[in-house]
């Protein structure tokens, strides 16, 4: 490819969301590719805190913005829980729930061709764009 990415084959979609996630090596660094609802998404499998696998953590959704003593539930299958210390990630955009400029997992693009599952890692050193598929 002319933009100096690399495409990593993760395998057959049907059997990433039955398993519910697959841990794939991109140069040497594991990626969680998370199957979501009906898209994929593909992040850092190490937690920036203390380098827990994201993978063994556990999917959901929050708590969102709202008025006083109102309770809104959103992003449901859309955070990631980091399953040492409860650190929040969202899916789409990797960024911390709590500090979100401060602290972040890499994303990477997901696709599907012909019932596989492509990874595309982006140019070296630089996070691609949101990972949802259709």
């Amino acid at each position: 490819m002319t933009d100096g990415s690399v495409q990593v084959r993760v395998g057959a979609a049907e059997d990433v969301r039955r398993e519910g996630c697959r841990v794939v090596d991109v140069g040497g660094r594991p990626v969680a590719v998370i199957s979501a609802g009906t898209g994929f998404f593909a992040v850092s499998d190490r937690c920036p805190h203390m380098g827990a696998s994201m993978s063994a953590g556990s999917l959901g959704g929050t708590l969102l913005p709202s008025q006083p003593h109102e309770y809104v539930y959103g992003m449901h299958e859309r955070v990631i829980r980091c399953p040492w210390h409860g650190w929040e990630f969202d899916l789409e955009t990797g960024r911390s729930l709590l500090e979100p400029r401060r602290y972040g997992l890499r994303t990477y693009r997901v696709t599907e061709d012909d019932g596989e599952l492509i990874l595309h890692t982006g140019r070296p050193g630089r996070a691609s764009s949101p990972t949802a598929s259709p």
